[in-house]
């Protein structure tokens, strides 16, 4: 108990100095995350009339990409010097590159909270003990996460004073304006939103908590999935292009490869072909998604498309105009409806569920044509 007053005392103590700075007219920076925008988003969309990252995304995301062919294996990774987590440990301690510069973090952490990265915790078989309502909301991770702690993120203080009563070792986070507040509670992590691609970051997760090779054989086996299915899909769609847009409040989102939602399987492993337009942006480029009007759908989407809606968020809009009902992939039947809160995550979890849920809509369609 003594223990958690004095770390409770230093956490009042940094936001006691947050307030001060406050009143001198000094703002922290604001979270960057799709997890950010997805808790805010609906009402930002309404007001205006009514996710970012190459990884999280997928919220994101968690994007952010494990392909065959572009990005590093996980033997890669553990060789490479920027990749490289350790140095050697001294007294239980050993010190990670962090995009905070080095940290100092237990060689065997027991107890662990996250806000963001839970599917890449659980993939490797280690349970944090609170994580964010955001990744807790992952369908695809129904019955992984019995007896993890949601994260209050209505209450500051509230959610504070949960982590510190967990007596956590480690925190691993993806928002930098919580580092300073997580630092004074424990060793502290924090993952810069689209700094690496989904393998790489899956890879330096593991490492966190001494499971390189747990993850070596997790990424090994996904590939080894998706390259099977590959050619196969490659067949159906043949020189036919492949979208994905989601609705939101009065707004209309296209995405490529970098926003989660499945992309980087779709673009970057099987090498399907987006729009001109999405393929310009949001898969050789660095965009991770663009809003569009309703009368530029034709221009970013292609013959199939992947189609999502924010929960609680009145589509007929789009779904009930005249130009969605023209569209060709529409009129044919050759739209995937996908769930929003599970596809705005892009943990290795997720993208073998995706995985699955995309081979079987692209063989269903080849088997009516």
């Amino acid at each position: 108990m003594k223990k958690i007053r004095a770390r409770l005392l230093s956490v009042c103590v940094f936001l006691a100095f947050s307030a001060l700075l406050g009143a001198c007219g000094l703002k922290a920076a604001a979270p960057e995350t799709e997890a950010a925008r997805v808790e805010g988003g609906k009402q930002e969309a309404a007001e205006t009339a009514a996710g970012n990252s190459k990884t999280a995304g997928n919220a994101t995301a968690a994007g952010d990409t494990i392909a065959a062919g572009d990005s590093i294996t996980a033997g890669e990774a553990s060789a490479d010097g920027e990749t490289d987590l350790t140095e050697m440990p001294e007294e239980g301690m050993r010190t990670v590159q962090t995009d905070k510069g080095p940290v100092e973090i237990p060689v065997n952490p027991q107890v662990i909270v996250s806000d963001y990265y839970l599917g890449e915790f659980l993939a490797v078989d280690v349970k944090p003990v609170i994580a964010s309502p955001y990744s807790l909301s992952n369908p695809f991770l129904k019955g992984m996460v019995e007896g993890i702690q949601e994260l209050n993120t209505v209450s500051a203080e509230t959610s504070l004073e949960m982590i510190v009563a967990k007596e956590p070792d480690l925190i691993v986070t993806i928002t930098e304006a919580d580092y300073e507040k997580y630092a004074a509670i424990a060793p502290t992590v924090y993952i810069q939103d689209g700094s690496r691609s989904d393998e790489e970051l899956f890879y330096y997760i593991a490492g966190l908590v001494g499971k390189e090779k747990e993850a070596e054989a997790y990424i090994a086996d996904f590939r080894k999935r998706a390259e099977a299915a590959g050619e196969e899909i490659r067949g159906i769609v043949g020189n036919r292009t492949v979208s994905i847009v989601e609705v939101w409040p009065q707004q209309i989102y296209a995405m490529g490869s970098h926003f989660a939602r499945g992309g980087s399987i779709l673009y970057d492993i099987w090498k399907l072909k987006a729009p001109s337009a999405v393929q310009a942006e949001m898969v050789d480029a660095d965009t991770p998604y663009k809003v569009v009007s309703l009368e530029a759908l034709p221009e970013y989407t292609g013959d199939f498309i992947l189609y999502g809606v924010l929960a609680d968020t009145d589509s007929s809009f789009v779904e009930e105009s005249r130009l969605w009902n023209s569209l060709d992939a529409v009129k044919a039947g050759r739209v995937l409806a996908y769930e929003q809160v599970a596809f705005m995550h892009r943990d290795p979890i997720t993208l073998n569920a995706q995985l699955d849920i995309f081979a079987d809509f692209f063989r269903s369609v080849g088997e009516k044509e």
